[in-house]
């Protein structure tokens, strides 16, 4: 079951009931000291309209509210749902860029906008659920496997660090097979154009490098 915690504050908005209507999620109500929905020990989400986000802009409870959720939890989030640009006030669009920034480059604060207010109760569920439970599955890192042995080793060659597809298309045309550029020494492997020593190091410490145990 994945838990989610509510302000009481919130007992009036749709999100709640949503929220409650999902199968496999259980919705606590009652005080929080910071932000409006707690989804995890370590993430806490502010919900704010696009009017309530201006207007806090201009009280500074924006700023007030940031650094409680800051104190109390590690990563502290602001859902702002609407467009901020577009509502009637007479802030300066420089104010609510300038409050924004402020968020994401100088507090950190990972900032969540949500065009359609029926988004909210998705975007938090399918948070809660991969904050408690995972993501499900791995991601791969490459899309698109080769289909042909030539591609196939210049697809190996290019999962190295640092390696893009016209340098790992070099590689394999210097050393013609991808196992003797993987053996080769950073040295050897610098002496391929596009590849800088740094490059060569990092690719030749990655192919070598053992599992850290825990």
């Amino acid at each position: 079951m994945i838990e989610i915690f509510a302000d009481m504050r919130e007992s009036r908005s749709n999100v709640i009931a949503s929220l409650s209507a999902m199968e496999g999620y259980n919705i606590s109500v009652g005080a929080l000291s910071s932000g409006d929905y707690r989804l995890s020990e370590e993430v806490i989400v502010e919900r704010k309209s696009a009017v309530d986000f201006v207007a806090s802009i201009m009280d500074k409870r924006l700023f007030e509210q940031v650094a409680k959720m800051k104190i109390e939890y590690p990563r502290p989030m602001v859902l702002i749902e609407g467009d901020i640009y577009k509502t009637r006030s007479a802030i300066d669009r420089k104010a609510i860029s300038g409050a924004m920034s402020w968020l994401i480059a100088i507090e950190d604060v990972r900032v969540i906008p949500v065009l359609d207010p029926a988004e909210t109760p998705l975007i938090l569920a399918t948070m809660a659920r991969h904050l408690q439970e995972g993501l499900g599955y791995k991601i791969s890192l490459r899309a698109e496997k080769p289909k042909t042995s030539d591609l196939g080793s210049r697809f190996l060659l290019e999962g190295s660090p640092g390696i893009g597809p016209g340098i790992a298309e070099k590689l394999f045309d210097h050393f013609e097979c991808a196992l003797d550029a993987f053996n080769a020494s950073p040295q050897e492997l610098s002496q391929v154009k596009g590849v800088g020593i740094k490059v060569a190091e990092r690719m030749h410490q990655a192919l070598r490098h053992r599992k850290t145990v825990a």
